[in-house]
């Protein structure tokens, strides 16, 4: 990516690339702010080629430090800024990262015997750095970036994407909404792919992009006034809560484009932006698949509106086994990773764990509401993950943690539970808060006598909808 930075440079020096806060980098002053940062991480030798972790909160410090790593020609590991601990450390050991670039605000306790931490607080001054460096060549088949998945599916796997990856996803998206004077505004976070998709499609569309630290209404509000976006990625829960406000409805319809996915949508939130006008394409897609694979506008299909779309063009979606109702869904393209860290490669094709069918018009749906997986509020939460955090408390017997449809988080968490004594909801949610990461840790708790287990004492998912039951939730 960074020959498409020096490109633009080269050919646009006064184009808006980044903006933050108030402060606009030019591509020129951005290069220049990546070079210096090339420097400095020359002095500590890491050879060419090598993994380098980057775990830093502030969004326009994470892009100089990628873009510095990418000219040197070393492949980054892009780690969530809230995990530490334990979680941090299996990420590490999982990428076999030998470096971490980090602020010592971030930083949470890891084995520093196993790992040389760069901390951008100590960053030498360019005068000790050295001359002028040489820019990396790239080909498109080399890895320049590892991103984990959600781990929805057991512990998060490191997915290797190269620029090819990117490049081909890019041309889809660019053929599906045709970028064109456009400004892009993100708040999602830049280690997730959705995130780091959204800087690249900007930067190969010579997109400005405002860049906010995260999601409040708030100021999501004050920023698209004051510098007038036309594109954004959203999940349904940041949609239904701007739907709320007559401010948030006009914010919304001053759009060209809203992106949705991270999960499903109530077809009620949908109906109501088609009522306002509010321009909505519904995309699916996952980090093996470098972005979206498949999506429509809802304003042209309104009688699709409980699908996530049709193809990209240059991508191939399939399903396994066209006998049953539901079967798992293929993707064959270009943009598909190269592979897990570590393990096979996947050569253009990937198989989801997602189930899905193809209606007579091509449009893919999915099966709702998967046992194995939760999405909420656009984040994929494996739910034995945390029952095996919450089964940690000494009183908790048992538990069972489920989805529920919910009009604002897509589904909500909800956490039936066996103790030994009287237990307090809120000791059990700090003890999570302590050990997961805040999307995971159970919306709704309930105390129950006992657990529908089946025969060889598996907790039984299919009878959970009784305990929803029971308990007045359907």
């Amino acid at each position: 990516m960074i020959q498409f930075l020096k490109e633009n440079e080269e050919n646009f020096p006064q184009l808006t690339f980044i903006e933050y806060g108030d402060k606009k980098y030019a591509y020129e002053e951005f290069l220049f702010q990546v070079i210096h940062t090339s420097r400095i991480l020359k002095s500590y030798k890491i050879p060419k080629q090598s993994l380098i972790g980057i775990q830093i909160p502030n969004p326009l410090e994470f892009l100089i430090y990628w873009f510095a790593c990418n000219y040197l020609g070393l492949t980054s590991v892009l780690i969530n800024p809230k995990i530490e601990g334990e979680e941090l450390q299996k990420n590490l050991d999982s990428a076999q990262l030998k470096t971490l670039i980090t602020s010592r605000n971030s930083i949470g306790k890891i084995d520093n015997s196993k790992i040389e931490i760069i901390f951008i607080d100590d960053a030498p001054t360019i005068s000790t750095c050295g001359d002028e460096i040489k820019c990396y060549n790239w080909n498109d088949i080399d890895t320049i970036t590892i991103i984990f998945t959600s781990g929805s599916d057991g512990w998060p796997k490191p997915v290797e994407l190269t620029a090819g990856n990117f490049i081909s996803s890019f041309k889809s998206w660019n053929y599906e909404i045709s970028f064109n004077n456009d400004k892009i505004i993100n708040f999602l976070p830049l280690h997730h792919i959705a995130g780091i998709s959204a800087i690249f499609r900007g930067l190969l569309s010579q997109s400005p992009i405002h860049l906010i630290d995260k999601f409040h209404v708030e100021s999501f509000l004050e920023n698209c006034q004051k510098f007038n976006p036309t594109i954004v990625s959203m999940v349904p829960t940041v949609i239904y809560n701007l739907l709320k406000t007559e401010e948030g409805i006009t914010c919304l319809k001053s759009f060209r484009m809203i992106l949705v996915g991270g999960g499903p949508t109530h077809k009620s939130i949908l109906e109501t932006c088609l009522t306002h006008e509010i321009n909505i394409f519904v995309t699916y897609g996952m980090t093996e698949t470098c972005s979206g694979v498949s999506g429509f506008w809802i304003k042209k299909n309104p009688d699709k509106l409980g699908s996530i779309g049709k193809p990209f063009k240059e991508m191939t979606v399939s399903i396994t086994n066209t006998k049953e109702e539901f079967s798992k869904v293929c993707v064959l393209g270009e943009n598909i990773a190269k592979g897990y860290f570590g393990e096979n490669r996947l050569n253009h094709q990937f198989f989801s764990n997602d189930l899905g069918r193809l209606d007579e018009d091509g449009f893919l749906y999915l099966k709702p509401f998967r046992k194995d997986r939760i999405v909420t509020g656009g984040e994929n939460v494996n739910p034995f993950e945390v029952e095996n955090v919450i089964l940690k408390i000494q009183e908790v017997q048992d538990c069972c943690v489920m989805g529920i449809e919910d009009f604002e988080w897509g589904e909500k968490i909800i956490a039936f539970i066996k103790c030994s004594k009287k237990l307090d909801k809120m000791e059990i949610i700090e003890f999570c808060s302590e050990r997961i990461l805040d999307y995971k840790i159970p919306k709704e708790i309930i105390f129950c006598e006992e657990l529908p287990r089946t025969e060889l004492g598996k907790i039984n998912r299919e009878k959970g909808t009784e305990l929803l039951k029971d308990y007045g939730h359907i």
